[in-house]
């Protein structure tokens, strides 16, 4: 089976960050706040979009989230 890396974009007009898992038709979403997840047939998310993201507000903040996956030992990859 082939697997592909997923696609990150921004839209800096409408604010919103958007993680492309894999090619494959929304059947499905799933909506908390600003966070909107799409599924495939399967059930396999297939994108992650964030509205109303900033980066600047994500630096700001990268300090908490850096203390809150290490406090439950969680990986965390952004540097």
């Amino acid at each position: 089976m082939k697997k592909s890396n997923p696609k990150i974009s921004y839209d800096k007009e409408s604010s919103v960050l958007s993680i492309e898992m894999k090619r494959a038709k929304s059947i499905d979403s799933d909506i908390q706040g600003n966070v909107v997840i799409d599924y495939d047939k399967k059930g396999d998310v297939v994108r992650v979009n964030l509205y109303n993201f900033s980066f600047t507000e994500f630096r700001d903040n990268l300090k908490t989230l850096k203390n809150f996956a290490q406090n439950f030992k969680l990986p965390f990859l952004v540097r």
